[in-house]
């Protein structure tokens, strides 16, 4: 009965540690299956590999604490995740994988477009390319907010509104781009004369959502430029004034001001869109504006370092004013 017990055990113990490769390889198949004509098959199997994957990863908990070669290869890992060299390494990889989804996305899109004009009857196709554009027009923007750099967001400022902008209106483009595949894939076989009126429609809709999100940003820039440059002005007018609590009162509504257009949404009004700055820069930046109202009143250069923060804020917008926008 020795041996048995022993096997037991041993099963007991390292078989869940198998369920973790054995569930990804059931998901990676059930993937596969899915995108084939066989999608009955496929769905059990995606769900059911990842149930048992997530099984498995629990057995794993534990595992470093057990071993000391694992345990230094932890500490040395979160140690060299924290370095500056590695918080900037990973920020550039993080922005070139953007880089590289946006130009897939455009890649797939003239794919796309080769399929139609080679086979444009096949409208089961085209529709399965419809759906991945729609997927990408949904998905890209959140894929380009995880994508920023969480470090120097006021030295990457200029940047971060770039990639907002321009991902905000790649994904409206694919957007659009997939709607007329689909009407296109329903109108070609019963009225093809309506597709030259519908194809104009279209690209009219992309050209006026790109404006309507460019003057968005310029609109943004230039506003909040011009509350930087109040909130200037009221810090300076702080130090020497006779009646200091009601200059700090006006500075501190100055920053109101400010702390609104940072949270702005830069590419769109809704929730789901890219901040002008991360909300814990805008607290850091709020805390510090406080602390500066409160020092001017004895130290005339009390705010030295946040006017030079706000001044780099300020950079970043020069080149999208518009007082007409």
């Amino acid at each position: 009965m020795t041996l048995p017990r022993h096997i037991a055990r041993f099963a007991a113990e390292h078989l869940r540690h198998a369920c973790l490769p054995l569930g990804f390889v059931l998901n990676v198949w059930g993937n596969r299956l899915f995108e084939t004509a066989r999608p009955m098959f496929g769905v059990p199997l995606f769900l059911g590999g990842l149930v048992l994957a997530l099984y498995g990863a629990r057995a794993f908990r534990g595992l470093v604490h057990r071993h000391r070669a694992l345990s230094r290869i932890r500490d040395w890992t979160r140690a060299k995740r924290i370095s500056p060299v590695w918080v900037r390494s990973w920020s550039t990889c993080k922005t070139f994988a953007w880089g590289l989804a946006a130009f897939w996305l455009y890649m797939y899109a003239l794919r796309v477009s080769d399929r139609i004009l080679l086979d444009p009857g096949n409208s089961t196709e085209h529709l399965v390319g419809a759906g991945r554009l729609a997927w990408g027009w949904a998905l890209f923007p959140f894929l380009a907010q995880a994508a920023e750099p969480k470090d120097s967001p006021l030295e990457r400022l200029g940047w971060r509104i770039l990639r907002a902008v321009s991902s905000r209106t790649l994904a409206n483009t694919i957007g659009v781009y997939a709607a007329g595949i689909v009407i296109f894939s329903v109108l070609f076989p019963k009225r093809p004369e309506m597709l030259i009126p519908i194809a104009v429609t279209l690209a009219v809709a992309v050209i006026v959502a790109g404006h309507k999100t460019w003057t968005r940003l310029r609109k943004l820039c230039t506003q909040l430029y011009a509350n930087i440059q109040a909130l200037q002005r009221d810090l300076e007018a702080i130090t020497g004034s006779e009646t200091p609590g009601t200059k700090q009162d006006v500075a501190r509504r100055s920053w109101d001001a400010v702390k609104r257009d940072l949270l702005t949404r830069i590419d769109t009004g809704y929730g789901f869109g890219t901040p002008f700055l991360p909300s814990e820069t805008v607290d850091e930046l709020g805390e510090r504006v406080g602390k500066a109202i409160e020092a001017l009143e004895h130290e005339p250069v009390g705010s030295a370092e946040i006017l030079s923060d706000l001044a780099m804020i300020q950079k970043a917008c020069e080149d999208r004013i518009d007082s007409v926008a």
